[in-house]
């Protein structure tokens, strides 16, 4: 049976095109596949086995490369499967895949410790801890740079395989993605831009997004990302320079200027994302935030002197 889902890039590195793109480094040394994250679920999981197996190698490591469910979904299956198997992720990634009520607590929410959830949680899942620098990841005698990409995701690191194939993670998406939303998912402003100006000046033969697919080059997509960040920091700023605002007020209005459905998922996406532009901007000295009968406002610096 001939596999539609694993698509060649460069050498032996290779990308599973399923809703996200996980990628995997072929080792012809000894028949063993590295992948770049795992999957959503075990079912992902399932499928990115039997490629491989279709190609006659074994999985034997895998590189986490931040604490979103879509990219380790499948570590769990692997790992009960494969005797052996090497999981690399640094310190913070494994916080989050070791106690996942930590995802809820980085969008908002207090999460609620019960013996339950405590029995949920998922220990002994890494193995190798991946420094958060730039350096060297030796696997099996093969050499991948390790290159740290925060802003979308705490702890969140790029992986450039010996083909010079950049797999980017999440710190940069593709145009489907920017067509259908331009508020994008970062939780770190600052550290975004430095990790799209980072990725920009690396020239590899080869940029795998896990939205997005296969890019030969970014050059004009970086742009793009940094221009809707931008809109989107002089937005918040604009609003809060008209008048005084809440943090749910800001929320709600971004919200509607980017279309985003009343729901709660949409709403603690919105919250999140927000507050991280008010954080940059903040540290910008663009604007403060003060505590007036028990809530908290956020004033432009220009206005600050009227309190």
């Amino acid at each position: 049976m001939k596999d539609t889902n694993l698509s060649l890039i460069r050498g032996n590195s290779y990308m599973f095109e399923g809703d996200l793109t996980v990628g995997v480094y072929f080792n012809d040394t000894n028949r063993s596949a590295v992948l770049i994250d795992s999957g959503a679920n075990k079912d992902v999981a399932k499928r990115i086995e039997q490629s491989i197996k279709q190609k006659d190698y074994q999985i034997t490591s895998i590189i986490v490369t931040h604490g979103h469910q879509a990219q380790l979904g499948g570590v769990s299956y692997f790992k009960q499967k494969y005797k052996g198997l090497k999981v690399y992720a640094t310190s913070w990634t494994t916080q989050f895949i070791e106690k996942r009520a930590l995802e809820d607590w980085l969008s908002g929410h207090i999460p609620c410790i019960t013996k339950e959830t405590e029995h949920n949680q998922s220990p002994d899942l890494i193995t190798d801890i991946v420094p958060y620098t730039d350096h060297t990841l030796v696997i099996d005698q093969v050499s991948f740079a390790v290159v740290p990409l925060p802003g979308h995701f705490p702890g969140m690191v790029g992986l450039i395989t010996p083909d010079q194939v950049f797999y980017c993670g999440d710190a940069i998406f593709g145009k489907k993605t920017l067509n259908k939303q331009k508020l994008l998912y970062y939780t770190d402003i600052k550290g975004a831009k430095a990790s799209l100006r980072k990725i920009g000046k690396r020239k590899t033969n080869g940029y795998v997004l896990s939205h997005g697919g296969v890019y030969t080059e970014v050059t004009d997509l970086i742009q793009q990302h940094l221009q809707l960040i931008d809109e989107t920091s002089t937005f918040i700023l604009g609003l809060v320079r008209e008048q005084p605002m809440t943090l749910e007020s800001i929320v709600q209005q971004v919200m509607k200027k980017y279309q985003l459905q009343n729901k709660s998922a949409h709403f603690t996406l919105a919250n999140s994302i927000v507050r991280s532009y008010l954080t940059e901007l903040s540290d910008n000295s663009k604007l403060r935030a003060t505590v007036n009968d028990g809530r908290l406002h956020y004033y432009a610096r220009s206005s600050a002197a009227l309190i």
